[in-house]
């Protein structure tokens, strides 16, 4: 998926996986006309250094002997380099010593931009400038005759050079001042000047700086990929599965209509995160059958980001491009400060180009006078994913939308995780699997840990959860639904554009250590999801406004990473609201008001356990989907879990006897466990196998944890006291 759009006339076609031979001849062509350019330059520059600095030398050709001064033969090297050329197709040309370059050149782009930017004047003096400062870049023998001009012997010219050339071609009749004038202007101070396109290096005044051209500018002139760190050439998607419904939006047609025009427009893609914008950017691209110089723009100030966007301007001019600004900046990073205005010196340039800007806010986005296109930027509707999982797996058939269901992903991450399935089938020679297919989702999520989260790996699963059948059955219904949503709510219209009818949220209650939280992870793994557990005592601030915003980043995390969110001991965080008394009681009262907004808002699957349901705040009732109690295990289920929590490897004694255990100490779940691997301690302490007096010993200990009554022995055993085995049995009873 995601192959590169082609463009004919673009050096980004070089790139396509179609067979390159047109795009080659383009290509081509475009090298010889830049050469030809160039060469015509040289000869012009050859010519006046003769004049200036051999003027008793008549006009030298390649045929007569090689003078031994070293400047004399770069001189000569000019004539040779002029008739090694091959001849350039024929057409008609007004002026032979002025080449006619096609449309499509770059150095036509050049002539155009000095009209787009109002220097109509400037036209032809910009493309001498910009070919004399690419020579070196044409040949080692042209940076040689530039060498032994410059003052520093760099392999460069510089603006002196320029200056003596120009005016001996405009003869002792021109106006000297009014030439420099105009060529300072070009490299100095005029809106030509702040596009980057020549700069000066060096220190001293202007005329006797450096002369250089910018790195895109020679990519352009011989056909090149644009690519750097400041800007690069982005070509678009050929078809990017999932977004075929997004293409085909009105307001979305409209905008890839104007940027195959090249019209002058501002396409915003406004929210979402970078990924997702980036893909519909590039999917834009290649609808338009166009390519766009990508820009980055991280500067808050008005002067620095216009310093960065001009080069990228001019870049796109020259690729016949669109200009694509994009904001990387973080999300919680203000955007530039109120009362600063923004430069406009670019601006005369952009009315001429069409713009993407990708961006989370629109605040963000660089003030253009531009027509506008905004594009919000939301994630793939359940269908779409839908329709992106079956273009890509289609060999898993009807367990596709089970997929969708599970994980909102975007086209670039299922793109990675296809390539991820296809080196695990060539390395393992399986089948396809939907296990495996979430492996590689949850391996390829992006997850950054931040206070308050823990991320746990599931590995239990129904076998493990002990529960009676009320208890069971809304779970495995609350997993069914989440499977079931796109059919429900999208195929049968149940959604009817409504928020809050997607995810599922959950509340468990019951005393400690019934398996509220085993039964989040339960779920978690039939699922395929991860469990993002929420530590509330590090999400609590005292400072106003920065609970709600930790908060926010919770549920941030939870939807971008695909998992299940587990808020434990939520009766803290969830509390009941109260009269406003004070300052405290209103700020509690608007962070449970906002938890009330963003768990309806949320898609996925939000789970609330506490101890005492009563306080709970009763507007939660409703936006639960299924409140499940937890109660106390009986005897029954209490055996159970002994067994379950005592591996087939643990070396039991025989008078072990779980059954009485489970009859006589009403503890739960959580209590078994922690008493059997206490018991299995104690014995591997004395190296003996794990005997009934461990475990008697393991449960008085939890109940003391628990500040409950211990209820006693059975009535044959005693205490003892003097060894560290505190129960053993009674002498007169058998212990078997």
């Amino acid at each position: 998926m995601n192959e590169p759009a082609r463009h004919d006339l673009n050096p980004a076609s070089l790139n396509s996986r179609e067979p390159a031979s047109p795009a080659v001849a383009a290509i081509a062509a475009l090298r010889l006309h830049t050469r030809h350019a160039l060469a015509d330059v040289a000869r012009r520059l050859a010519s006046s250094l003769v004049a200036r600095l051999m003027p008793s030398a008549e006009p030298m050709t390649s045929a007569e002997p090689v003078q031994a001064d070293e400047l004399a033969r770069a001189l000569v090297f000019v004539d040779q380099y002029v008739a090694s050329l091959p001849p350039l197709p024929s057409g008609p040309s007004d002026d032979p010593a002025h080449l006619a370059w096609p449309d499509h050149h770059p150095l036509s782009r050049l002539s155009q931009l000095s009209f787009a930017a109002g220097q109509p004047q400037s036209s032809s003096l910009l493309c001498d400038l910009v070919l004399l400062a690419c020579l070196p870049e044409a040949h080692e023998g042209l940076a040689t005759l530039c060498r032994l001009v410059h003052p520093a012997q760099q392999p460069w010219p510089t603006v002196a050079l320029a200056l003596h050339w120009l005016e001996h071609e405009a003869g002792p009749d021109a106006d000297a001042s009014t030439l420099r004038d105009a060529i300072e202007d070009l490299l100095c101070h005029g809106p030509l000047a702040r596009l980057g396109l020549l700069r000066l290096e060096g220190d001293g005044p202007w005329h006797g700086r450096t002369l250089r051209a910018a790195p895109f500018v020679w990519s352009a002139l011989t056909g090149r990929t644009l690519s750097g760190d400041d800007a690069r050439l982005a070509i678009g998607y050929r078809q990017v599965p999932g977004l075929d419904a997004w293409l085909a939006q009105p307001e979305v047609a409209q905008a890839v209509l104007a940027l195959r025009r090249g019209l002058p427009c501002q396409v915003l893609l406004v929210g979402g995160d970078a990924a997702m914008r980036h893909t519909r950017a590039r999917a834009l691209l290649g609808a338009a059958q166009t390519s766009a110089v990508l820009a980055p723009i991280e500067d808050t100030d008005n002067a620095a980001r216009d310093k960065r966007i001009a080069p990228a301007l001019a870049a796109a001019w020259l690729y016949q491009s669109c200009l694509w600004l994009e904001d990387r900046r973080d999300e919680l990073t203000d955007a530039a400060s109120p009362g600063t205005t923004a430069s406009t010196e670019p601006s005369t340039l952009t009315q001429a180009l069409s713009t993407i800007v990708t961006a989370a806010s629109e605040r963000r986005c660089p003030p253009m006078d531009l027509p506008q296109i905004r594009l919000p930027v939301q994630p793939l509707a359940p269908v779409a994913r839908r329709a992106l999982w079956q273009a890509l797996l289609p060999q898993l058939g009807d367990q596709v939308p089970q997929l969708a269901a599970r994980y909102p992903i975007e086209p670039d991450d299922a793109r990675d995780v296809v390539r991820d399935l296809s080196l695990r089938q060539r390395l393992q020679g399986q089948p396809l699997a939907l296990d495996d297919v979430g492996a590689c989702v949850r391996a390829r999520t992006a997850w950054h840990a931040r206070p308050g989260i823990n991320r746990v790996l599931p590995q239990a699963d129904w076998s493990a959860l002990l529960l009676p059948q009320a208890a069971i059955e809304p779970l495995q219904s609350a997993v069914r639904r989440v499977l079931q949503q796109i059919t429900v709510l999208d195929d049968w219209g149940f959604a009817q554009g409504r928020t809050g009818r997607r995810g599922v949220r959950m509340l468990f209650y019951g005393p400690p250590g019934t398996g509220k939280t085993l039964a989040a992870e339960v779920m978690a793994r039939a699922l395929g999801v991860d469990l993002l557990v929420v530590d509330l005592s590090a999400l609590v601030s005292k400072y106003i406004g920065e609970t709600e915003k930790n908060l926010a980043a919770v549920f941030d995390v939870a939807e971008r990473s695909r998992a299940l969110l587990l808020f434990d001991e939520a009766d803290a965080l969830f509390g009941k609201r109260t009269d406003a008394q004070d300052a405290h009681d209103r700020y509690a009262n608007m962070e449970t008001a906002y938890l009330l907004q963003r768990l309806e808002r949320y898609e996925g699957v939000a789970v609330l356990t506490t101890n005492l349901r009563g306080q709970l705040d009763k507007a939660f009732t409703r936006r639960f989907e299924a409140i499940v109690e937890f109660p106390e295990p009986d005897a029954t289920v209490r055996e159970a879990l002994w067994r379950l929590h005592l591996p087939e490897a643990a070396p039991l004694a025989p008078d072990v006897n779980l059954r009485e255990l489970a009859e006589w100490y009403a503890i739960a779940g959580a209590q078994i466990k922690n008493a059997a691997l206490a018991a299995a301690f104690l014995a591997a302490s004395g190296q003996q196998r794990i005997a009934q007096r461990h475990f008697l010993w393991a449960i008085e200990r939890e109940f003391d944890k628990a500040g409950r009554a211990h209820p006693g022995f059975p009535p044959q055993y005693i205490p003892l006291q003097d060894t560290h085995d505190t129960l053993g049995p009674s002498p007169d009873r058998s212990t078997a």
